[in-house]
């Protein structure tokens, strides 16, 4: 029996009614399907009979690693994976709002490609254009000129107009010995186009800022690769100011803190970080209400004072006169009295040691103790954090290669338009 015929037997198991314009099958059927179409699912829509019929494939497919080359028309209504096949085009293929997933085949490399040079004919408008050639650049051309700076003085050679001028005549000439060559078998006239070729290639390694495509921030940085005749790089470069690279460090530090937590970060390290006058305003007032509850325990006899404070300049006044030897024994009697009566006054400790006394404990409690204190008080560390002093000390301590570029932690700078920018190579 054909392939064809298979495949027609196997489509009239599964068409509900004949008189229907769609069909509808699983993913395994449809595996199935392509494997007696030799993989290519065009062959399917040819069969006599179901030309014109649409084909529905329900739920997930998985075509992982199979030498599947085309679809053909039909519709999926769930995820369809084919990485590692030998998928070319999708055309003719209709999917649902669910992920299609093609990596590591003919058709990824296509869409990389076609990717590529609309980067490229995208970069050649603005070199036309001369945009990156005024005086008045966003921040996105000034950071792409300042990493081209970084990378003609690192490793590559500057490409010049002279350059591209050189380039139209070499390609035209090139051509012409092309047609030459077809026509005759002039082993000079080879050389000779050898040697345009090597130049042309010499020349094609070297770069101009319009190389540069920007590929959107990486935090606050402008991210680019270098589009070159063999294609895109694999280094990407994040790239700015010190304003806008500080900005950035912050925002990662913030993300990773928003991560794992100040708990999730060395403890060691965030305890110089703790603010200890945040932690002792948590204990404050309980430490006010305990001194003033006990304040015999806490204060000597004479540092209780009168509450009313004419008592005490009323005692004062008492002793001076009973000190008067011409006082008369009635007038003591009375006196004596009055004193007697005066010293029961109510008495109370001054706000002022109150305070004090209450500082001292809480320094006591806090200072150089203060992340075992909000251990032991089953305290949230990052209440009593100073984040910015925190992320300022990260930062400090780390350097800005270590927060910003997860692929070597590594940063170099370099000076342009009276600034400083920073450059991190942040994949490749």
């Amino acid at each position: 029996m054909t392939t064809r015929n298979i495949i027609k037997n196997v489509l009239k198991q599964l068409i509900n009614e004949s008189e229907e314009d769609t069909i509808h099958i699983t993913g395994d059927k449809y595996r199935q399907l392509l494997e007696f179409a030799s993989w290519d699912g065009r062959r399917i829509n040819n069969v006599k009979g179901y030309k014109g019929k649409t084909i529905v494939v329900d739920g997930d497919v998985d075509l992982v690693g199979t030498p599947l080359t085309y679809f053909g028309d039909v519709t999926f209504t769930g995820r369809v994976r084919v990485e590692n096949s030998q998928l070319k085009s999708k055309q003719g293929a209709t999917f649902s709002k669910y992920s299609f997933t093609y990596y590591n085949t003919p058709y990824y490399q296509w869409v990389l490609k076609q990717e590529f040079l609309k980067k490229k004919a995208e970069q050649q408008g603005k070199r036309e254009e001369g945009i990156l050639d005024t005086d008045t650049l966003d921040e996105t051309g000034l950071c792409a000129l300042a990493l081209y700076e970084y990378l003609i003085q690192t490793e590559y050679e500057e490409k010049t107009p002279e350059d591209s001028e050189r380039l139209k005549e070499l390609y035209a000439e090139k051509e012409r010995r092309e047609e030459v060559e077809k026509e005759t078998e002039d082993n000079e006239n080879l050389m000779d186009l050898e040697a345009v070729i090597e130049e042309i290639d010499e020349i094609e390694k070297r770069i101009d800022v319009y190389d540069l495509h920007y590929e959107g921030n990486h935090y606050y940085l402008k991210s680019f690769k270098l589009l070159t005749n063999e294609g895109e790089s694999r280094e990407t470069w994040a790239v700015g100011d010190e304003y806008q690279t500080k900005r950035s460090a912050f925002q990662s530090i913030e993300d990773l803190i928003d991560d794992v937590g100040v708990d999730g970060l060395s403890k060691s390290f965030v305890e110089d970080y703790i603010d200890e006058e945040e932690l002792k305003d948590y204990f404050r007032d309980g430490e006010y209400d305990n001194v003033r509850e006990n304040e015999e325990d806490y204060f000597d006899e004479d540092d209780f004072e009168y509450t009313d404070p004419n008592v005490q300049d009323r005692i004062d006044e008492i002793e001076v006169r009973l000190e008067d030897s011409e006082i008369d024994q009635e007038d003591a009697d009375e006196l004596n009295e009055e004193l007697d009566e005066l010293k029961n006054s109510n008495k109370s400790v001054p706000e002022h040691l109150i305070d004090d006394k209450v500082e001292s404990l809480l320094d006591d409690l806090v200072s150089g103790n203060a992340l075992e204190v909000i251990q032991n008080y089953g305290l949230t560390l990052s209440n009593f954090v100073n984040m910015r002093d925190l992320i300022e000390g990260m930062i400090n301590s780390d350097g800005y290669g270590h927060t910003l570029n997860n692929y070597d932690g590594s940063e170099d700078t370099i000076e342009f338009n009276d600034e400083t920018y920073y450059i991190f190579q942040i994949d490749g």
